[in-house]
């Protein structure tokens, strides 16, 4: 694959960033429905910020393929944010266990270290022959995540990765 120019490595990280960062803020936007709601964050629980790496990492890979013209490097986006999703898991519930509380800057220094994290995996795999070859499996991959985040931020189980913390 063409390596990302000079510009690119840094316009691409600040806008997923930004972009993921406004995603948690729509749902106070007028005019927001049920259905933004499968895409944009609607509560304070762990699970619904995860749709905050999965859609920029959605939109580098749709990038990558796009500006490469090859379908097979929409994966390792999708891989890199479903790698760093157990780590913000773990980081929040990490402090939760001992402050009780969110604490707004360390949330947002974890989100960027994953998006960071996500970007550099998503661009390290991109040339792998393995993960180009089962391109049609991440398609799948894709719908399966974009339907289960949706779903889930409606219907969640009981469970503390649910539950809002807010």
């Amino acid at each position: 694959m063409k390596p990302l120019s000079r510009k690119e490595s840094i316009w691409i990280p600040i806008v997923l960033i930004v972009l993921g960062t406004s995603m948690h803020f729509v749902h106070h936007l007028p005019g927001f429905n049920h259905f933004w709601g499968y895409i944009f964050p609607v509560k304070e629980s762990v699970m619904a910020h995860m749709k905050m790496i999965f859609y920029p990492m959605l939109l580098l890979g749709i990038y990558l393929a796009v500006t490469r013209r090859d379908i097979r490097r929409i994966g390792a986006p999708i891989l890199g944010a479903l790698a760093v999703m157990p780590m913000v898991v773990a980081c929040f519930f990490a402090y939760w266990i001992f402050v009780r509380h969110e604490l707004m800057a360390l949330d947002i220094v974890i989100y960027i270290a994953a998006m960071v994290g996500a970007i550099h995996l998503a661009l390290r795999w991109s040339s792998n022959r393995f993960i180009q070859k089962w391109w049609p499996l991440w398609l799948v991959l894709i719908a399966a995540v974009i339907v289960l985040t949706g779903v889930l931020t409606y219907h969640a189980p009981d469970w503390i990765i649910f539950e809002d913390m807010g």
